[in-house]
């Protein structure tokens, strides 16, 4: 399914997925959309972004969750919403489970990636920093 994600949400994610492929390059037999998946799942359990349901039972769109939104630039930053292939777990899997449960343990890299983007997000609202989109 194809959902948006707020640039915040969606640069924090595409930091996560490059950080788990490099520690170990097993989960690349995963698709991205279920690598996205389990990070924006990750996110949301760690109050970093909510999901937001339109219609249906399926989130349809990740925002930064309201204890982010806090902090400055995080808020109508104007930069692009990104859109993403996002699809949950389709059959049991080892690599699901070791996915799941590296992202259950690892808060500090979370923590660290999100104050990092957030930090970013600030430095472009303050004029710091120039967006230069894809």
């Amino acid at each position: 399914m194809n959902v948006r994600l707020d640039a915040l949400v969606a640069e924090i994610a595409r930091i996560l997925d490059a950080s788990l492929l490099r520690h170990d390059p097993e989960f690349a037999k995963l698709t991205r959309a279920q690598r996205m998946h389990f990070i924006t799942r990750s996110l949301a359990a760690r109050d970093i972004a909510r999901g937001e349901k339109y219609g249906g039972r399926k989130v349809k769109f990740w925002r930064p969750s309201r204890r982010v939104e806090g902090n400055i630039g995080v808020r109508d930053h104007g930069i692009p919403d990104k859109v993403e292939r996002i699809e949950g777990r389709i059959g049991f899997s080892t690599l699901f489970d070791e996915l799941s449960e590296l992202l259950d343990v690892s808060d500090e890299p979370i923590n660290r990636v999100t104050d990092y983007v957030v930090r970013l997000f600030g430095m472009y609202a303050m004029g710091l920093l120039e967006y230069r989109g894809k």
